[in-house]
């Protein structure tokens, strides 16, 4: 997944590709979560990320966090 392509889009479409794997998981899991800060702003005011943002934000209570972060693929593309 990782290349040496250094812009600021591509790291957001692997931002967005990270934001996909927490949505699946937390959608079969009955976990909630939400954008906030700067992701949420994107969201609303650029319909997508801040052309200039290069992090994510992603928040959860504290119970569904610690059922997400077992269940978080070990071997996979991502880590946590």
């Amino acid at each position: 997944m990782f290349n040496e392509d250094k812009t600021i889009a591509a790291a957001q479409k692997v931002m967005l590709e990270i934001l996909q794997e927490i949505h699946k998981i937390c959608v079969e899991n009955n976990l909630t979560y939400w954008c906030g800060a700067g992701t949420l702003l994107g969201a609303v005011r650029h319909k997508g990320f801040i052309p200039w943002d290069d992090d994510l934000d992603v928040c959860m209570p504290v119970p569904d966090y610690l059922v997400f972060k077992d269940l978080f693929p070990r071997d996979g593309d991502f880590f946590l």
